[in-house]
């Protein structure tokens, strides 16, 4: 339930950034519950806040209870110049606590662009600027969480092997079906991280990453009249650019991203990046590993099958 005080907070902040927008002051706001195809999986509290301009136009915002981590990326992705992710602001920047905050209202999500190259190719280089203005920038993210040892450990086991594991255990019927493959799986796993936690030890490649990028058809890139918008920040680390790669491109289409980062001024040879690209390929699966049990509990076993067949024949 949105309380009197929460409004109140949020018209305040709604203001806030409608002047970074250069939109002027806002005269009156009323809350607006979220469409159910908008409320995502996070399980994060939103809603719509419609407002009212001093100049007699009408407009909205959204209203997102969030971390301290997502807030903090969001006001830096703010004043980094939001070329290509919601403006957002938050008058809260202390508290640990979720706090709600406000963003640009972006609409319903659209389909990508049919022309699929030139698509890619815009999306590459709004990662490159977004990736290229927080690379090797650690020390002033502390409140970013690290990709360590400790990260990794945890993607490929709590985040995922342990719950395909425990189904194992648990579930005769998913137990028939993947038994034979957990050996393997694992082996896998322990790969994947020693590889990850390799390449994270490059300091000059760590940077601010949205982390559960997902491919074409996924949520998390917007099409703004043709421009990428890239939403949701509540599972960014400070780690390797290359894991909000892996889904959305193949490996022919990354070279998209080196050619974006090289025209940024940075020096990365080709072979270095297919390299780790490849090493970092499996990210997808543990992250989405879980989820993808879920689906099969409910029935539709397609992913989970694809996505265990990735990690035992790359």
């Amino acid at each position: 339930m949105i309380m009197d005080n929460d409004i109140q907070l949020l018209t305040e902040e709604a203001n806030e950034l409608s002047h970074i927008l250069n939109r002027g002051n806002i005269v009156s706001a009323q809350v607006q519950k979220m469409e159910p195809y908008e409320q995502g999986f996070s399980g994060a509290s939103l809603l719509r806040l419609k407002v009212l301009f001093a100049d007699g136009q009408q407009g909205s915002f959204i209203g997102k209870k969030a971390d301290l981590k997502e807030r903090m990326v969001m006001r830096t992705l703010t004043e980094q110049g939001h070329h290509h992710t919601p403006a957002a602001y938050c008058e809260n920047l202390t508290s640990d606590e979720a706090q709600w905050m406000v963003e640009e209202d972006l609409g319903k999500q659209l389909s990508a662009p049919s022309n699929r190259l030139q698509w890619l190719n815009k999306v590459a280089a709004a990662l490159a600027e977004i990736h290229g203005n927080n690379m090797n920038r650690g020390k002033e993210m502390a409140w970013l969480t690290p990709a360590d040892a400790e990260y990794w450990n945890k993607i490929v086991g709590q985040l995922s092997v342990d719950h395909f594991e425990k189904a194992i255990s648990d579930d005769y019927r998913f137990a028939q079906q993947f038994e034979g493959y957990l050996p393997k799986v694992k082996e896998k796993a322990a790969l994947f991280a020693k590889n990850m936690i390799e390449i994270s030890q490059e300091e000059e490649w760590l940077t601010l990453t949205h982390g559960d990028l997902q491919n074409v058809e996924g949520n998390h890139v917007y099409n703004i009249q043709g421009n990428p918008y890239i939403i949701d920040f509540g599972f960014s680390s400070y780690a390797p650019f290359y894991i909000d790669l892996v889904d959305y491109f193949s490996a022919d289409e990354a070279i998209l991203y080196h050619k974006a980062l090289i025209e940024r001024g940075f020096s990365l040879e080709l072979k270095d990046f297919e390299e780790r690209f490849k090493a970092a390929s499996l990210y997808p699966c543990f992250i989405y590993m879980f989820p993808s049990m879920m689906d099969w509990k409910r029935g539709n076993e397609e992913k989970l099958v694809k996505l265990i067949d990735k990690i035992v024949h790359d």
